[in-house]
C-alpha cells in the first residue's frame, strides 16, 4: 500500500509567515492606567521594550502568570514561545501627562 502526499498542499500547511506589530507611544494623564495589549498567545515572539517613555509610566508585562514591571525609560528583550502575553501601563505621576514606550513584538504564525 502506498501513500500519496500532496507535496503543495504540505508545503502550504508548514508556511511560517512573520509578522511586526508595534505598540506606538501613547500620552497619560496623570494616574491612568490602559491596557495596551490585551492577553494575546504567541507561538514565537520577540518583544522588544525601547526605553523611549517617561520614567513615570509603569509597564506591567505579564507573561503566563508571571508579571514583570518596566518603567518607561527602561530598555528590555523578552523571547516568548507558546505563551500568553499582557501589557498594561500606569502613569504613576499624580499631576502631569507622560508616554508610554514604544513596544515592538515580532512573531512567527504557521
Amino acid at each position: 500500500m502506498s501513500i500519496h502526499i500532496d507535496r503543495s498542499k504540505l508545503l502550504e500547511a508548514l508556511r511560517i509567515t512573520p509578522s511586526k506589530q508595534v505598540i506606538a507611544k501613547q500620552t497619560l494623564e496623570p494616574n491612568v492606567l490602559v491596557t495596551l495589549l490585551p492577553a494575546t498567545q504567541y507561538k514565537h515572539t520577540v518583544i522588544l521594550f525601547h526605553g523611549d517613555g517617561d520614567p513615570e509610566v509603569k509597564h506591567t508585562v505579564k507573561v503566563n502568570n508571571t508579571v514583570i514591571e518596566l518603567l518607561g525609560d527602561e530598555q528590555a528583550i523578552e523571547l516568548l514561545a507558546n505563551e500568553s502575553l499582557e501589557v498594561t501601563a500606569t502613569n504613576t505621576s499624580t499631576t502631569e501627562a507622560k508616554n508610554t514606550m514604544t513596544i515592538e513584538i515580532l512573531y512567527l504564525t504557521w
